[in-house]
């Protein structure tokens, strides 16, 4: 009896153990190490995926639960673990992580086949397989703040106890090794000029491309819209030949020094229209019926700051995401109480994001609900003392506002659009001779607000608007501009 029972064990032992099938990953990290982006001594290399719950983990794409490792010594790091047997036929996506977020550009993918074990060929990391050093640039940078050097109580850049630096150049692996001091020094002779020289050296083409990406940044972060960022889109170096001296342009960075605290509370109303939302990653127009959620993040924490969290869904549990309302016909809305005298003034930055069945496994399940705008691009509003502020937004149109620095207005006006028709972006230039609080909005037929263009503070100056109404109906629209004392309208018309 108890042979019988010892036999029975085995087979069921042996059944389970046929029950999973080893599937073994493999990369090489040769180049990395030789390129001086991944040191053998410290860094981890992960593998993440789809493949991740079904072999015991607790969520995919996330976690350092796969790590691989190099037993001997040959740059190629591996590591095996075990999937169901029944799931053999199932096609998995998964890519190689420098941990904590350095990812491969695109996703690779394996079919799970029985009865194993399953060795996945070796790849190079990013499948980048060149012995090769990039080509070097050095870049001379000129900032010229001196538009926020003192201006106001509270908002603005004071060079005794704030600093400016030259942020980014290797983002998302777009640059590497960047040699200099990134804070930037004032001239003594010319307050509120900052210069810095930077080299960086960029990967070797094809991947990930000829340009690396960068803003300035003034610090601290608590004293500055936007975490000290510049608002807007990146600015982009594009590479010369290697060894190139490139000294650019000055530039006005776009830094807006928060203002001093609201002395009353304000109810700040957010908006959005979802009537007809474009996933950014794939260009998927999204059924607004079947939305579970809308969210948005931003520069604070009452924005659902995005200074933490990796736009998933449990970015709502933490905080680092605000759940908006269905108030009906596709708006959904969100009101915040600022309280006076805890609550900075100043320019904010926004975005929205949208949770829809199958929203969370897009871009490979990296920072998957960051779905309406790329980095950079963002909804914007003032806040400072007075009534209370709604913003009406629509889902993926976003807005770009430059200043012509060369031109010097000699009246308020407003100019008729460019093109005019249009379809789906057009221009709009507006002069401003003096410095104020500027409104500038979109209504339709009917009178309604249906978007807000700029609502800042701006300095004397001739500015260009840029609108993308790919989200709006054909028809006619008008645009309104006004300071407080100066208003103009003019009308432009959208035909798809």
């Amino acid at each position: 009896m108890k042979k019988l029972i010892f036999t029975i064990f085995l087979a069921l032992m042996s059944t389970a153990a046929l029950a999973q099938i080893d599937v073994t990953f493999q990369v090489d990290m040769g180049v990395q190490v030789f390129r001086g982006n991944f040191d053998i001594s410290t860094d981890v290399v992960v593998v993440r995926g789809s493949f991740q719950i079904d072999a015991g983990d607790t969520a995919n794409w996330y976690g350092d639960m796969f790590e691989l490792t190099d037993g001997d010594a040959d740059t190629i790091y591996t590591g095996t673990w075990a999937l169901p047997t029944d799931s053999a036929g199932k096609m998995y996506e998964y890519k190689f992580v420098i941990s904590p977020d350095t990812w491969e550009a695109n996703n690779r993918s394996f079919t799970l086949t029985a009865p194993g074990p399953q060795v996945l060929p070796v790849v190079w990391f990013n499948d980048d397989s060149l012995y090769q050093i990039g080509r070097t640039n050095t870049l001379s940078f000129t900032a010229d703040i001196s538009g926020i050097l003192g201006v106001g109580a509270g908002g603005a850049f004071d060079p005794a106890d704030d600093s400016l630096q030259v942020a980014g150049l290797d983002w998302d692996g777009l640059g590497e090794n960047v040699v200099g001091n990134r804070t930037m020094v004032q001239d003594p002779f010319n307050p509120g000029i900052f210069t810095a020289t930077l080299s960086v050296r960029s990967p070797v083409p094809p991947f990930p491309g000829d340009s690396t990406k960068w803003k300035f940044k003034a610090f601290p972060d608590a004293r500055f819209s936007n975490n000290g960022y510049e608002s807007g889109n990146d600015r982009f170096h594009f590479y010369q030949p290697d060894g190139s001296t490139i000294t650019l342009p000055t530039i006005v960075p776009r830094l807006y020094p928060l203002f001093d605290t609201l002395q009353s509370d304000i109810n700040v109303t957010f908006n959005v229209d979802m009537s007809d939302p474009v996933n950014r990653y794939n260009g998927e127009h999204i059924d607004p019926a079947i939305l579970e959620f809308v969210g948005m993040r931003g520069g604070a924490d009452f924005l659902g700051n995005w200074s933490s969290g990796n736009w998933l869904p449990s970015d709502t549990t933490l905080g680092y995401m605000k759940v908006l309302t269905n108030a009906g016909n596709n708006i959904w809305t969100r009101t915040v109480l600022l309280s006076g005298g805890t609550t900075p003034g100043g320019l904010y930055e926004y975005k929205f994001a949208m949770m829809y069945p199958g929203a969370d496994t897009v871009n490979g399940g990296s920072s998957p609900l960051d779905n309406e705008g790329g980095f950079g691009e963002n909804h914007n509003f003032l806040l400072y003392d007075g009534p209370d502020i709604v913003l009406d937004n629509v889902f993926g149109a976003f807005v770009s506002v430059e200043i012509l620095e060369d031109m010097i207005p000699e009246q308020f006006s407003l100019e008729q659009n460019y093109p005019n028709p249009f379809n789906p972006t057009t221009t709009i230039r507006y002069s401003i001779t003096e410095p104020g609080l500027i409104n500038l909005k979109i209504f339709n037929l009917l009178g309604e607000e249906v978007m807000v263009l700029v609502n800042q503070e701006q300095v004397s100056g001739v500015y260009e608007v840029t609108l993308d109404a790919s989200h709006f109906a054909s028809g006619l629209y008008f645009y309104t501009l006004t300071n407080g004392t100066f208003s103009a309208t003019k009308k432009m018309m959208l035909l798809k």
